[in-house]
């Protein structure tokens, strides 16, 4: 038999799922709770809300609400939700980044640097680690002060257990994490975790090429638009004047244009008429 719990637990999943236009899934085995809870406060500012459900759960709400995302590749999901759109959503996760201390063997995401200042190790056995990592130190009431900074690390290193050590003597955390959605869904559009991915220029810049493209296009067939109108009369207008011209048409618009080129044709035949009566004298 379902316990209490249970049915309680799904009624409010189904209850997130019909209530809110965006539903955004991510995976929380790369993110501990600690540092989730941060995220998750700093969210809370912004309407968009998080909660942990069990798959099994999730699964059921998805399914009773119909609505066709797949949790076969989350192993551990958790669930955003919220009324604002789904870019916006993953623009301010984007943003929101926090912090966690290193493990050995770890790959960094991105250059550590050691700052330079005081620190509360006392002078020992801790100064061979700053040698280590050939950080110059000075002495200060007996305690290890950091000369000048110094990058210990740089993105995409593996992170070694000397590093490690100094870090955690230093109580930095260099690890930089933020939520990464897998799958999302709003107004009837489910996102992969590659769309979701791409940030707010690249949309600009797809939306630009692509105003451009069909401006383009009812150029070149004539097809009248309001963005277009206005270059389009501009357009008939050139073609018309040349049209007028190749055919000497005396269209009052046009009748200066024509006496222009009759005067330069007389002045050429003028030109032509002198040369043969020379050449036949």
């Amino acid at each position: 038999m379902v316990s209490k719990e249970k049915v309680s637990l799904l009624e409010e999943t189904n209850k997130i799922f019909k209530s809110h236009k965006t539903i955004l899934l991510f995976d929380l085995q790369s993110l501990p709770s600690s540092q989730l809870h941060k995220i998750r406060n700093k969210l809370k500012d912004e309407e968009i809300y998080t909660t942990i459900v069990k798959k099994k759960i999730l699964d059921l709400g998805l399914k009773n609400t119909k609505l066709p995302l797949n949790l076969e590749e989350i192993k551990q999901p958790a669930l955003i939700y919220s009324n604002k759109d789904i870019f916006y959503i993953t623009k301010k996760l984007k943003e929101l980044k926090v912090r966690r201390k290193a493990k050995v063997a770890e790959i960094s995401t991105s250059d550590i640097e050691i700052p330079a200042g005081g620190t509360n190790i006392q002078a020992g056995p801790a100064i061979s680690t700053f040698k280590q990592f050939k950080i110059q130190t000075i002495m200060k009431d007996g305690k290890i002060g950091i000369k000048d900074p110094t990058t210990i690390c740089k993105k995409g290193d593996i992170i070694s257990t000397g590093m490690l050590s100094l870090l955690n003597m230093l109580n930095i955390e260099p690890i930089e994490m933020s939520i990464h959605p897998e799958l999302g869904y709003n107004e009837n559009i489910v996102y992969d975790k590659n769309t979701l991915g791409l940030d707010e220029q690249y949309f600009k810049e797809q939306i630009s090429l692509s105003e451009n493209n069909v401006f383009k296009l009812t150029v070149s067939i004539n097809y009248p638009t309001k963005q277009n109108i206005s270059f389009l009369v501009q357009k008939g207008f050139q073609r018309g004047k040349t049209l007028s011209i190749k055919l000497g048409l005396p269209i009052k618009e046009m009748m200066p244009e024509l006496i222009r080129i009759a005067g330069l044709m007389a002045e050429k035949l003028n030109v032509q008429k002198k040369y043969l009566i020379n050449k036949l004298k």
